[in-house]
């Protein structure tokens, strides 16, 4: 179960701790992570002790603090219906009933198995006929000790050159090596760019089965944009929940938003939340910028202008032109941050001079 943290975490004081007790760890950890004393860094310092102000602000109000519990409770009851949703999954998934293209491939596979040991039955009952007529002919007597040696002859024979067959029909074909992915993706990434998307689906899918995480994530892109093919969002949610289980970036993040939009999947922004987390970790701007704002307006999160300024900022240092022009108000109104409209002037530039439209519209009215 995903782990969302409280303001009682970020003080490291429990839930019932009394305002007394919330004081002195708020005054303890200033203390210890004061810009000018701690080894971390001065940036890092920063970093936390925004973090402490937001829950010392929250957990101080008793009516803030009665809206943080309530908030808890609710992410509480919402994970333990994930949870046994999960189990519910892997349950029926453990138990589930063959499908009926296996239940087709076991059939024939069993009738060819009949009808091999039949075609080979006669085969040696033609022999031994004829080894009997000539032992009859000649001896007047038949063999019944040779016709027993036969029959056991038959198993063995079968045994030994059809069963390895008859069991390499039934495992799945050995992985491919290193070289042979990067050929496999790079012939389905140019028929990606010709156009050949059922071709280059087909590819990926190869991989996808066989747990390569980027064309995991290449198969359910296709499936997400339903380019070439029908559009299917639950399929692409499949495959990017597979490649962001294996710690893929980019796929977390398409699985990050596909949770916070509802597309193939009901909405969910706890869950949104944790795969942007990820994703942002790593470095993904687009994943900052989401939980940049998701933290500016509360979706899954408490309401934290500044973690929202924290990973606004970090994507608008990528270049990101909506996080600059987002960082940009934030400056302008003074939210989350001291009201700074050089700052602010400087983002909105950063973000038009990218074609940003509503950025390029806000620096019109301030230039007037």
């Amino acid at each position: 179960m995903a782990k969302f943290k409280t303001h009682y975490d970020s003080l490291n004081v429990s839930r019932n701790a009394p305002v007394s007790v919330i004081k002195a760890a708020y005054k303890a950890l200033s203390q210890k992570y004061h810009p000018d004393k701690y080894a971390g860094g001065h940036d890092e310092a920063l970093r936390i002790m925004k973090t402490i102000n937001s829950a010392y602000a929250v957990l101080s109000d008793s009516n803030k603090r009665s809206e943080h519990d309530q908030w808890i409770e609710k992410q509480e009851r919402a994970q333990a219906l994930n949870e046994a949703q999960r189990i519910m999954q892997i349950v029926s998934k453990s138990y589930a009933t063959p499908s009926a293209a296996e239940v087709a491939l076991k059939r024939s596979s069993f009738s060819l198995f009949l009808a091999t040991i039949n075609k080979f039955w006669k085969s040696i009952c033609s022999l031994v006929d004829k080894i009997q007529l000539f032992i009859i002919h000649t001896l007047k007597k038949p063999n019944r000790i040779f016709w027993i040696a036969s029959i056991i002859g038959i198993v063995l024979v079968v045994s030994i050159f059809y069963v390895p067959g008859f069991k390499s029909t039934a495992v799945m074909a050995p992985p491919v090596n290193q070289q042979d992915i990067a050929e496999i993706m790079k012939k389905a990434a140019k028929f990606g760019r010709e156009g050949q998307v059922q071709k280059a689906l087909s590819l990926y899918l190869q991989l996808a089965k066989q747990g390569n995480a980027d064309a995991q994530f290449n198969a359910g892109l296709i499936y997400a944009n339903g380019q070439g093919i029908a559009k299917d969002d639950e399929q692409a949610l499949e495959w990017f929940d597979k490649a962001a289980k294996q710690g893929h970036r980019e796929a977390q993040t398409k699985l990050g938003f596909m949770y916070a939009t509802g597309k193939g999947v009901a909405q969910n922004y706890n869950l949104a939340v944790y795969w942007c987390y990820k994703a942002a970790e790593q470095g993904d701007v687009i994943a900052q910028y989401n939980l940049g704002m998701m933290y500016l307006k509360g979706q899954g999160v408490v309401k934290d202008n500044s973690l929202a300024v924290a990973w606004l900022s970090k994507a608008a240092a990528q270049g990101d032109a909506r996080a600059q022009y987002s960082l940009g108000d934030m400056y302008a109104n003074g939210v989350g941050v001291a009201k700074d409209n050089m700052q602010a002037l400087s983002l909105y530039r950063k973000a038009a001079k990218q074609g940003l439209e509503e950025a390029a519209a806000v620096l019109r009215q301030l230039e007037r």
